[in-house]
């Protein structure tokens, strides 16, 4: 499907079910790559995003930073982003960007919170990492929740970004965090990338042996981040 796609070439499918379920997948990418463009364009330019830039900068994210990540504000709203989108509820709703409201609506799932895109190794976005402000309402990372295209025992935030540099040094770095994988770009190290929320998987393990055959754990030098690097050491 990858390569019929950079080629132009339309494919036939044996299965008819197969066939809708990649046209449904196909409409989640729409949904998902018009909502990353919303966001970002609401972080760099919406007057409600101050707040967000201005925490950005204190972490040592600039205007060029955030735009080469594509970050995004999601505004303290219940349906801007519902509004804005041009896509039915159902389909926000199974992309992870809606989510039923109480009175059978359908409400924005990210409210008040920086957005870091995620992606699949190809770049396409399928999901979204989100992190409250300082004084905010927890938790403090929301993640898009299990969806067709996002599966956070298989997703690797960086992957996307980090994959050529990965193969040439024949080396990923593991980190915890979005930031983490952006602050080691900034430093000259392409080659690194997070996990979601979750502990390093089997799953995760597979897709980095694709690129290279050597891991280098860079977890958090507190408690939590020495235990999760002792797990793995173990496995």
């Amino acid at each position: 499907e990858f390569l019929a796609a950079k080629a132009g070439i339309a494919l036939r499918y044996t299965d008819r079910n197969e066939g809708e379920r990649r046209e449904a997948r196909g409409k989640l990418r729409d949904a998902l790559a018009a909502a990353v463009e919303w966001y970002h364009e609401r972080l760099l330019s919406g007057a409600d995003s101050g707040a967000a830039r201005h925490y950005l900068r204190e972490r040592g994210i600039d205007g060029d930073t955030a735009r080469r990540y594509k970050l995004g504000w999601a505004p303290d709203d219940w349906d801007q982003l519902v509004k804005a989108l041009p896509f039915s509820p159902k389909v926000l709703r199974d992309a992870g960007l809606g989510r039923e409201s109480k009175r059978g609506g359908t409400n924005d799932f990210f409210r008040a919170r920086i957005l870091f895109p995620i992606f699949d190794p190809q770049g396409d976005p399928i999901g979204f990492g989100g992190r409250q402000l300082p004084g905010g309402r927890p938790p403090k990372y929301q993640n898009t929740p299990e969806t067709a295209l996002y599966r956070k025992s298989k997703v690797l935030y960086g992957l996307n970004w980090a994959k050529d540099e990965a193969v040439r040094a024949d080396e990923v770095i593991v980190c915890e965090g979005y930031t983490d994988v952006i602050g080691f770009a900034e430093v000259g190290l392409a080659r690194a990338v997070a996990t979601c929320g979750t502990a390093l998987t089997d799953e995760h393990v597979r897709t980095l042996q694709r690129f290279a055959p050597r891991l280098v754990l860079a977890f958090d030098p507190d408690a939590a981040g020495q235990a999760a690097a002792e797990r793995v050491y173990e496995w």
